[in-house]
């Protein structure tokens, strides 16, 4: 398998396991040393904290998971160059606590290390998530 191949179904079973709700599988996907980051965000809501580590990103991961279910999921784009990848998708998202949804686009940016995610910074509409939540 190239290492591009090998990053695309990376990145491809990490979200599925994530739009499946598996926190274990989803982070199995990432790398020991890793990071994630809400990006745009200024507010110091819990969903934009910037943890480092897996430990942090794995309690992260588990706040997300259990606030916000996506449904049709969509793949607009997914370029990768060398250990870097950017992935454009759209999802209608429904948030758990509020019970509202809506649908958004969201960028996604990689940084792989070790065959795993190092980091992850995600670009959405922000002030969406904030009314979606009722922050």
């Amino acid at each position: 398998m190239t290492e591009r191949a090998a990053i695309e179904t990376l990145i491809k079973d990490a979200y599925e396991a994530r739009h499946r709700g598996d926190l274990d599988a989803v982070m199995g996907y990432f790398h020991r040393d890793c990071s994630y980051r809400l990006s745009g965000a200024s507010a110091p809501a819990p969903m934009f904290m910037q943890p480092t580590g897996h430990a942090a990103v794995r309690a992260q991961m588990a706040e997300l998971i259990g606030a916000f279910v996506f449904s049709n999921v969509e793949t607009l784009a997914l370029t990768i160059e060398d250990e870097r990848a950017a992935l454009h998708w759209r999802a209608d998202v429904l948030c758990v606590p509020s019970g509202r949804s809506a649908p958004f686009e969201v960028m996604d940016l990689f940084t792989i290390a070790d065959g795993k995610i190092l980091s992850l910074v995600q670009f959405t509409d922000t002030a969406g998530v904030a009314q979606l939540t009722g922050a």
